[in-house]
């Protein structure tokens, strides 16, 4: 929608009482916030009109576009955001989204939702970049165009430091260039961390779930307490005010990355139950029975994936080290990082070992391309670093997943629907993901298709109860993150012969 609609549309809710919200990043959190706060009212009443505002761009007017007119701009396995966004949109028409960042100076609250990113070369945690100077031109363009006493909160994941020493100071240099005095006026800057959860309850996870806050300045802290107020569910999920914005980027970053060591930890355990003969999923249960002391404990797995526990600690290191100008050695969690990332390739490693280093033009499936059961986010997902170790190595690999169409960060492998087309001729399947959609037939159409030779990795525990006898019988080797328990089938040079020998 262009500026002089959504103008008019602004300037009449306001005139109803409403506040008009602009939330900039129409992406996976963007698009939850945007959504949440459409549909928050109070007796009957929509509290807010809300701007979902992207770049303009291709990418960015296609998000815009579609919220727009009523569909979400990303996917999500929660059938009421589709519900949610339609009816705001359409309905009570207090949802709209545009790319023009003059409709910033609409608003009453910005709520940053823009990604920022580390890129570093895989294997090492030292040599980190992370583009906070693009985060800084974002707030400049914020500050050039907000109109003074707006309240600025950001959701964004940052290293610490960056609100005071990157945002703050961007933001009053746009303010500056509109000719405020930021002395007399200083702009109003919160950090109210975002806990979106993907999964069924995604839009919940928005107002349903506990909230942090903090400001530069106690102005600041006030308002992001009002502002929050009045669509979390506080009675239930009170807020937490954070001392300092430097204490609510740890905060954010301690949640993920203790989560991300947490995982690593388990890694090594599963090696020496796989050695041991132990079943280490069975041994986990039993200790998690222990509430409120060990009852998180993780279950092994083929690693981790998504947006934030494969970079968090890296943040807390970055900004420590550049930003504040102090040591952030942090071995365990760096150390943690690096055993997540290799956790995939040890599957590739028992497939090496099993066909003797000899892969080229073998087939091989990948079950599960997405980092986590329902959603469709591809981001440094533990499969593509098997996709890409099995290419490497000379195999044909086919994908399947019921969520995705397209594997963007690897658009070399074709990825379908239809689990058999991508099993079919397999010599090689690693199941990357415990899909709860696809586990009641994996194991069926694994013994259906698969002949001897082939191998099959099943780090999450999905299918070994039911496929290693039959596995062990039909000469089809079978290997368990975490499990030494099971029937194995002998073993024999004969399946990497046989295999190469059928491509001849």
């Amino acid at each position: 929608m262009d500026y002089s609609k959504i103008e008019q549309l602004a300037r009449a809710a306001r005139g109803q009482g409403q506040q008009v919200v602009l939330v900039l990043g129409l992406g996976f959190v963007g698009t939850a916030v945007a959504g949440n706060l459409a549909r928050a009212e109070q007796n009957g009443r929509r509290l807010f009109f809300v701007i979902g505002l992207d770049r303009d761009d291709a990418a960015g007017r296609e998000k815009a576009g579609a919220l727009d007119v009523g569909r979400s701009p990303t996917y999500a396995n929660d059938p009421s955001l589709e519900r949610v966004i339609r009816e705001a949109c359409l309905d009570s028409k207090n949802l709209v989204g545009g790319v023009d960042p003059r409709l910033i100076g609409l608003a009453d609250v910005v709520v940053s939702c823009i990604n920022l990113d580390v890129q570093r070369e895989a294997g090492q945690t030292e040599k980190l970049v992370v583009p906070t100077e693009g985060y800084a031109a974002a707030m400049r363009m914020v500050g050039q165009h907000m109109r003074p006493g707006t309240l600025v909160t950001v959701e964004s994941t940052l290293p610490m430091g960056t609100c005071d020493r990157v945002l703050y100071p961007a933001l009053c240099e746009g303010q500056a260039k509109q000719g405020v005095d930021v002395a007399a006026k200083p702009p109003k800057l919160a950090y109210c961390y975002e806990r979106v959860m993907p999964g069924p309850d995604y839009l919940d996870s928005v107002n349903n779930f506990w909230r942090a806050y903090a400001g530069v300045d106690s102005a600041s802290a006030d308002a992001a307490r009002d502002f929050l107020a009045l669509y979390v569910n506080t009675a239930q999920f009170p807020l937490w005010r954070h001392k300092s914005t430097r204490a609510a980027e740890m905060a954010k970053l301690l949640e993920n990355s203790y989560r991300a060591t947490n995982i690593a930890f388990i890694e090594e355990w599963s090696k020496l139950a796989e050695g041991a003969g132990v079943d280490l999923f069975d041994v986990i249960k039993s200790v998690r029975v222990r509430k409120g002391t060990h009852d998180n404990m993780m279950l092994p797995g083929l690693g981790v994936g998504g947006y934030c526990l494969t970079k968090d600690a890296l943040l807390a290191a970055y900004g420590a080290e550049k930003l504040l100008g102090i040591p952030a050695e942090m071995p365990f969690s760096r150390r943690a990082i690096l055993t997540n990332e290799r956790m995939p390739l040890r599957a590739v490693e028992w497939i090496e070992r099993h066909f003797g280093g000899r892969l080229a033009g073998l087939k091989a499936a990948i079950v599960g391309v997405t980092y986590r059961p329902g959603v469709n986010d591809t981001r440094s997902t533990p499969s593509e670093i098997v996709a890409r170790a099995l290419r490497e190595r000379g195999c044909e690999v086919a994908a399947y997943d019921p969520l995705v169409t397209h594997w963007d960060e690897l658009p070399q492998v074709a990825v379908t629907q239809d689990p058999a087309a991508a099993v079919r001729g397999a010599k090689i399947v690693v199941i990357c993901l415990p899909d709860p959609l696809y586990r009641p037939f994996l194991a069926d159409l694994l013994k259906k298709e698969l002949g001897p030779g082939a191998i099959v990795v099943d780090p999450w525990n999905m299918v070994v109860d039911a496929c290693a006898s039959d596995f062990a019988a039909r000469g089809i080797a079978l290997a368990v993150y975490g499990r030494g328990d099971y029937p194995k089938a002998a073993p024999s040079a004969a399946p990497s012969t046989a295999a190469h020998a059928a491509k001849a």
